[in-house]
């Protein structure tokens, strides 16, 4: 697999990186398509402190996701053109412009920072450098579909319930007892999307029987 639109496998070329100071953020802008990234289990503990949990539905599938933003502007951790929560960014964050894609490496190479000739090296011979690897890379596919199984055994439509749609991404609450601890993240994570989006809180979220 080569590509996905600005994806590139990092195999297909060596990129280099050159660092944020001349971007505006363009990667923290829901307006530029930066709106939401999807979860693996183990990146609930790093985002709920900080981030909206929700999830969506797609072909009858559901995916956990991260709402970065509103949509329409950038993030609200993004002050005086930096994080401001740098050290408790999300997991995709710290990524970028890398990002993981079942067992292959990708960079964006519509990141302004990304290079073909100079910078510093993002990856020489196929072979991620050290300065942009992070744990959650390791067995990345196998944590995926761990991760998919969970929410495979979550999924009854009756037990979500829709919120909003933000940025054509239809999202939704879990409503039904759960002792998952998964769960528990995602329902502590919601204060942040009703203050967010100025939304009254469903406040008996664990009714649905």
């Amino acid at each position: 697999m080569r590509s996905i639109g600005s994806y590139v496998n990092i195999k297909s070329e060596n990129f280099y990186f050159n660092g944020c100071s001349s971007c505006e953020g363009a990667c923290c802008n829901g307006a530029k398509g930066f709106v939401a990234s999807p979860l693996i289990l183990e990146d609930f503990a790093q985002v709920y402190t900080h981030f909206p949990i929700l999830f969506g539905i797609d072909n009858e599938r559901l995916m956990a996701y991260v709402l970065l933003n509103d949509g329409k502007g950038h993030c609200r951790y993004y002050e005086n053109n930096q994080c401001s929560i740098y050290e408790h960014r999300t997991p995709a964050c710290k990524l970028y412009p890398i990002t993981p894609y079942f067992e292959h490496i990708l960079v964006d190479t519509d990141c302004p920072a990304i290079s073909t000739h100079t910078g510093k090296s993002v990856c020489y011979n196929g072979v991620l450098q050290s300065d942009f690897y992070t744990k959650r890379l390791e067995n990345f596919a196998q944590k995926r579909e761990e991760s998919l199984a969970f929410y495979g055994e979550l999924y009854k439509p009756e037990h979500f319930q829709f919120v909003g749609d933000v940025s054509g991404l239809k999202l939704f609450i879990y409503g039904k007892q759960s002792d998952s601890p998964y769960i528990e993240m995602h329902l502590e994570s919601l204060k942040y999307f009703w203050d967010y989006f100025g939304i009254k809180p469903i406040r008996e979220i664990r009714a649905v029987s």
